[in-house]
C-alpha cells in the first residue's frame, strides 16, 4: 500500500466553537514514535508530504493538521483572534494522539509560524511531550522581519497581501511553486499578524524560559523572513538542559524544502528523535 492510499483525513473540533480542524494521519507499519508536524503561515499540512513520508518510512506515526483559517480547516481565511488559536489547537492534537497511541513517545515539529506554535505550546504546557523541534520559527520578533514588516493597524479583518517570497528558498523552482500554489493563502489579515503572531511573540519574550523539554532548534543563516538574531536570542532564553541549535550557513527560510540539503535535515531530525525515544 502507498503512503497516500493509507492516509486518514478527518475533521475534529478546534478550540473555537463551531469551527473544525482538518487533520491528516499517516501510520507506520512498525511505529517507534509519534510525530506531530505543524505548518507555517499561509501554508497547509499537505505541503509537508515529503517530510511526513520520510518519517513514516523511518518508523514514525505522523499527525498533521491545517491551522485555523488555513488549508481545509474552517474559519476566516488567514485570520486568528489570539495566540491561543496556535497553542490550544496544537494541545487538542497532542491530547488526541496521546489518547490513541499512549505507549509511544511523542515529538512535535513546527516550521515558521508552526515553530512559534511549538514554542508557545512548550512554554504553556511543559513536560507533556518528549521533545520539540522548530525550524526557522517566529520567536521574539525583535529584529527586522519580512513576516512582521507590514502595518499592524486597522481592523482585524482587513486583508493584507502575503509578502512571503524573498528569502524563502535557494531553489527558485520552490519559490515559483509557492507563489503559484492556489492552496497557499495569498491574502492574510491584520488579525493574524497582530493577535496570532505578534501577541504570541510578546508572550514568548517573557516566557521562553518556561520551556524545559528537549528541543532541537534549526535555522537557516540566509533566512529572508525570520531575523537570524531573533533565533540566537530566543535559543539562549530557553531553559531546557537538552537543547541543540544548528545553523545552516547558506540556507534560507524553508530549510525543509531546500533541495540540496533537505534530506540531510530530515535525517538530522530522525536521528535526534531516535536518540530520545524510549
Amino acid at each position: 500500500m502507498s503512503f497516500y492510499s493509507e492516509q486518514i483525513e478527518k475533521m475534529i473540533d478546534s478550540n473555537t466553537p463551531d469551527l473544525q480542524l482538518h487533520t491528516i494521519t499517516n501510520l507506520a507499519p512498525t511505529p517507534q514514535a509519534n510525530v506531530i508536524v505543524v505548518h507555517g503561515l499561509a501554508e497547509y499540512a499537505k505541503r509537508f508530504d515529503p517530510l511526513a513520508s520520510y518519517l513514516v518510512k523511518h518508523d514514525c506515526n505522523v499527525f498533521r493538521y491545517d491551522q485555523l483559517g488555513h488549508g481545509e480547516t474552517e474559519g476566516e481565511r488567514g485570520y486568528m483572534k489570539s495566540p491561543a488559536d496556535l497553542y490550544d489547537n496544537l494541545k487538542i492534537i497532542v491530547e488526541q494522539v496521546k489518547n490513541e497511541y499512549p505507549d509511544l513517545p511523542l515529538f512535535v515539529v513546527g516550521h515558521s509560524m508552526g515553530g512559534e506554535t511549538v514554542l508557545l505550546y512548550g512554554a504553556k504546557y511543559p513536560n507533556t511531550v518528549d521533545g520539540l523541534i522548530v525550524t526557522d520559527p517566529v520567536s521574539i520578533a525583535k529584529g527586522p522581519s519580512k513576516v512582521l514588516g507590514g502595518p499592524l493597524t486597522g481592523d482585524d479583518h482587513d486583508q493584507i497581501p502575503n509578502a512571503i517570497n524573498g528569502g524563502l528558498d535557494c531553489d527558485q523552482r520552490v519559490v515559483d511553486k509557492y507563489i503559484h500554489n492556489p492552496a497557499v493563502l495569498h491574502q492574510l489579515t491584520v488579525g493574524i499578524m497582530r493577535h496570532g503572531i505578534m501577541d504570541g511573540a510578546m508572550y514568548l519574550r517573557d516566557h521562553l524560559q518556561d520551556i524545559t523539554d528537549p528541543i532541537l532548534y534549526l535555522q537557516g543563516l540566509k533566512d529572508g523572513l525570520i531575523n537570524y538574531q531573533d533565533s540566537l536570542d530566543a535559543y539562549a532564553m530557553i531553559s531546557s538542559e537538552d537543547k541543540e541549535l544548528h545553523v545552516y550557513p547558506f540556507l534560507m527560510h524553508e530549510i525543509l524544502n531546500e533541495t540540496n540539503r533537505k534530506w540531510e535535515i530530515y535525517d538530522e531530525i530522525i536521528r535526534w528523535i531516535n536518540k530520545r525515544r524510549y
